[in-house]
């Protein structure tokens, strides 16, 4: 057999050793091969990267089972596993509510170890290699940073939500500029973990609908040393049909607004933004090409305004919601939706969010059509240049954030 894809040998001997210098978590839906393939990437990377260190991969089974929670040690390959099992099943969504319950079982784990320095992984990416390691770890190990965030390599087009909301409110808000401002994989040492830990967060609704988003925010609030590395494509394993457009947005936005309100003193004092330390050489677009239809997207912002105006009316300023009903009687050709509306729209709906002014849900999730209006105009402003327009149009809105920031901050005080 191929060396390379060989079987793990599994020893169900308990692995009594001692602390580890890394513990490195994941999360799968019981004992799946998966667990496996991780543990060589691991092994690789720390041979490769971090000779003389030790690890420890803790492995969260998912899965709901007869046996108590708790946690098993085996070897797998030569690499020590410490498999924790956990009160509820929380599937391997990292959408679902159970995500916090992983990654405060995988930070809890590794204070148990001593770990120096902790990598979050997702089991579902087929394009992670052993760089992964090194470019979460060796910053934590070596340069003394307190968290760690991934940069990917982006098609153009995708991830246009992080690109146009996520990103620009998050760089506008705290100043950091973050070129993917989501935890979903991450780096950290052992005394961010233990911070983190502390917080109040890990019973709430943001953790449940937004950690990925709270973890980079709270360690830089934290005044933990933050930093970024590249690591190159993110492709993940497909998972089967996706969440409907408005469950996402609603997710998303309640989670950033939730954090805005929780870290208030953070930010209302905020002016501009810096540079985040980058590990690594800036990455290119990639040659992949999300599949985004103008056409389509305006449909779905045109039936918004026909579904949802009266919604609108009790959110939206009424400058910002005459410029959007003005919008949607443009043709396609013509249609254009300006930095400048798009940030007062976000503004807007983080302030009727803090004001209650409906059901936060309500509020969150009628963004959704909003949300296609400027990705829409965004691929028509660009679709026909080079791959360096799209940079160079997100930055535009970001500084437009960043501008129209006392906007928000004369209305929230």
């Amino acid at each position: 057999m191929d060396q390379a894809h060989r079987p793990p040998e599994l020893n169900p001997e308990p692995v009594r050793s001692a602390g580890a210098d890394v513990a490195i978590g994941m999360l799968t839906a019981g004992d799946s091969p998966k667990v496996g393939t991780v543990a060589r990437i691991a092994q690789d990377g720390m041979q490769t990267h971090l000779a003389g260190l030790t690890a420890a991969l803790i492995h969260v089974d998912g899965t709901a089972s007869d046996e108590p929670a708790g946690q098993v040690e085996r070897t797998v390959d030569g690499l020590r596993i410490v498999q924790v099992r956990l009160a509820r099943n929380v599937g391997t969504d990292r959408a679902q509510a159970g995500w916090s319950d992983v990654v405060q079982a995988v930070l809890g784990v590794s204070r148990t170890l001593q770990a120096r320095a902790v990598v979050m992984l997702n089991a579902g990416i087929s394009s992670m290699t052993q760089e992964w390691i090194r470019g979460l770890a060796q910053p934590v190990l070596k340069e003394g940073f307190g968290f760690v965030l991934p940069v990917y390599e982006r098609g153009r087009y995708e991830g246009m939500l992080t690109q146009v909301f996520v990103v620009p409110l998050i760089r506008a808000l705290f100043g950091h500029q973050f070129w993917y401002a989501m935890a979903d994989e991450f780096g950290c040492s052992g005394e961010a973990a233990e911070i983190l830990l502390a917080q109040d967060i890990w019973t709430t609704d943001l953790a449940r609908q937004g950690l990925e988003f709270w973890l980079p925010v709270a360690a830089a609030e934290a005044a933990l040393p933050v930093a970024q590395s590249v690591l190159g494509p993110r492709i993940l394993e497909s998972t089967g049909q996706q969440p409907p457009l408005g469950s996402t947005v609603g997710r998303v936005a309640g989670a950033l607004f939730s954090i805005a309100e929780r870290h208030e003193a953070g930010w209302l004092d905020v002016r501009g933004s810096e540079p985040v330390g980058l590990f690594g050489v800036p990455p290119g677009p990639a040659k992949r090409v999300a599949a985004l239809d103008p056409d389509r997207m305006l449909e779905g912002f045109r039936q918004g305004v026909r579904d949802l105006l009266p919604i609108w009316e009790r959110i939206l300023s009424p400058e910002s919601l005459g410029d959007v009903l003005v919008l949607s009687e443009h043709p396609t050709g013509e249609f254009h939706l300006d930095d400048r509306l798009w940030v007062r729209v976000v503004f807007d709906f983080l302030l009727a969010y803090r004001a209650r002014v409906m059901y936060r849900s309500h509020i969150a999730q009628s963004l959704a059509p909003l949300y296609l209006g400027c990705a829409a105009s965004l691929v028509l402003e660009t679709r026909g240049l080079p791959d360096t327009a799209v940079a160079q149009a997100t930055e535009r809105l970001a500084r437009t954030f960043e501008d129209e920031k006392p906007y928000l901050v004369d209305r929230w005080r």
